[in-house]
């Protein structure tokens, strides 16, 4: 059954369906990826935009005492407070950033630090806007991740984006290259298999009607790509974060399959 579905929602024909179409058959087979014979994202990948009225709601919103939004990491925070009684400043560079929630949130409980956004251009003046509309001095925005050797990040955080990215493996050596001391990511999609151990492209069809693109990675290869690049893996644990999500309409050719947070540490061999 699930080879002809996965045919169907690999079509066009789904893509045009409509809204409410689209949601009741996710109801019905509650499929969120399909495997495709790409072998790159397709350009323009992930068309949405930044809505700067949400954007607003989210800073009103913050203002309530247990506010707490959406995060694909549970234990950021957490971390970010336990490395902040060592280190009295730092910095965290949020990658696939999305909305100002992350920085709203964190930096109510944090201090000296600086938070670096960066996303899409137009999400990027969206939130240089908000920036300037609302005079925050610890945060900023980076258009086209120049990152400086003299100047290593302490934190980039990954929130589920690092997937969506087309050359992913060259802007993480951009980090290897600044010394980022820690890379963090979080409900992102891996693979083990003895039969393939190439990245996979996957369509994802829960969303529609935005339908986006995204690496399913090989976990062995990323793990010695890291290694290479001088990241040492210190945790790593299963994302259950979404309800339902699973990859039932796969093949079986798979070990492994599924969503982790894996967190690494720079090893700096020049010392």
């Amino acid at each position: 059954m699930y080879k002809i579905v996965n045919i169907f929602y690999k079509s066009k024909c789904f893509d045009l369906l409509p809204k409410f179409v689209a949601r009741r058959l996710f109801k019905i087979f509650k499929i969120f990826f399909v495997e495709t014979n790409l072998n790159l994202l397709p350009k323009n990948n992930h068309p949405t935009t930044l809505n700067k009225e949400d954007q607003i709601k989210i800073i009103k919103n913050s203002k309530e005492i247990f506010y707490r939004p959406f995060s694909t990491c549970a234990h950021l925070l957490e971390t970010l407070s336990v490395y902040s009684k060592i280190k009295k400043k730092f910095t965290l560079l949020d990658f696939g950033a999305n909305n100002i929630d992350n920085y709203i949130y964190l930096n109510k409980y944090l201090d000296n630090w600086k938070y670096i956004y960066h996303d899409l251009s137009q999400y990027n003046d969206t939130v240089s806007a908000l920036i300037k509309e609302n005079k925050w001095n610890n945060i900023e925005v980076l258009n086209n991740l120049s990152l400086s050797k003299d100047s290593p990040l302490d934190f980039a955080f990954f929130g589920s984006s690092i997937h969506y990215a087309e050359g992913y493996q060259e802007i993480l050596k951009k980090f290897a290259i600044n010394k980022s001391k820690f890379l963090i990511f979080s409900h992102t999609p891996f693979y083990i298999s003895d039969n393939n151990d190439k990245d996979k492209v996957l369509k994802q069809v829960n969303i529609h009607p935005v339908i986006n693109y995204a690496y399913l990675i090989n976990y062995n290869n990323f793990i010695q790509f890291m290694k290479d690049n001088n990241y040492k893996l210190i945790s790593q644990n299963k994302n259950n974060l979404i309800k339902f999500l699973n990859f039932k309409n796969f093949n079986k050719n798979f070990s492994f399959i599924g969503f982790l947070d894996l967190t690494f540490t720079y090893i700096d061999n020049e010392n």
